[in-house]
């Protein structure tokens, strides 16, 4: 379940919620983030012909033109894309109408690292400004050629949390007011919430006493798979995981809280 803020991707689903007794899962949990390596994630941009940039991640790809007028990507987020004077790109995206945030991306004078700038409100009024450093993984000019992820700082991690009753889980995140409530059958249950693409599903399957497996899917197609198990004090969690093809390997590391 990685926590990526790069707009260009989409968005990862957190959970937070009151806890019930009786699961070693059940509690709240804040992302570690000097025990954890979230970064690694990769993109790419490509000379599209006729002034339009491809781009593309481990979720979707699409054309546009970086003059700042407005398209739609695949996933259903409303974006812009601008290049600025100074050489560097604004854009901008929005999902029914919520804004996503505000991207600055910025190729340094040699041309081998990126980066970019995530600042904006998440729906609980929570202001976030979040930076990723990528470093140049094929030939290439400017903004063009593929990217890979080196450094990643969150200014305000999500708390996730679990509530279980039986073989039901109910999965919530205040910060951006998302849902999902599931079942521990290895099935997809939908995910709603003013920034969660139409289509997203999480499935959750148990792997013993103290872990489990969940799989986050976009319209079927599978975005990420990561692995959590409890630690044998029970006070902190960690989830190993990839993006759906198995590539861009993860480890995030959560702290219990009260």
């Amino acid at each position: 379940m990685r926590i990526t803020p790069t707009l260009f991707a989409a968005a990862a689903l957190c959970v937070a919620s009151t806890a019930l007794a009786g699961s070693p899962f059940d509690g709240n949990w804040l992302l570690n983030q000097a025990k954890s390596q979230i970064a690694g994630d990769t993109l790419s941009f490509a000379d599209g012909g006729n002034g339009t940039l491809k781009y593309a991640d481990n979720s979707e790809s699409f054309s546009f033109t970086p003059d700042g007028s407005p398209f739609t990507s695949p996933s259903g987020t409303e974006r812009t894309f601008r290049r600025n004077a100074d050489g560097t790109y604004t854009s901008t995206a929005t999902l029914r109408g919520v804004p996503l945030g505000r991207v600055t991306w910025s190729v340094s004078a040699d041309g081998k690292t990126l980066m970019t700038e995530v600042r904006g409100t998440k729906p609980s009024g929570d202001w976030f400004d979040d930076t990723e450093t990528y470093v140049r993984s094929s030939p290439g000019t400017g903004l063009i050629g593929a990217w890979k992820g080196s450094q990643l700082k969150l200014s305000s991690p999500n708390t996730i949390t679990f509530r279980t009753d039986g073989d039901a889980v109910a999965l919530t995140v205040s910060a951006i007011k998302a849902t999902c409530h599931g079942k521990w059958d290895g099935k997809d249950y939908p995910a709603a919430g003013p920034t969660i693409p139409d289509g997203l599903t999480v499935s959750l399957t148990l792997e013993g006493p103290d872990g489990f497996k969940l799989v986050q899917k976009l319209k079927g197609k599978t975005l990420d798979v990561s692995h959590f198990r409890i630690a044998s004090d029970g006070k902190s969690m960690t989830a190993k995981g990839t993006d759906g093809e198995g590539k861009e390997a993860y480890t995030e590391v959560f702290d219990k809280q009260g």
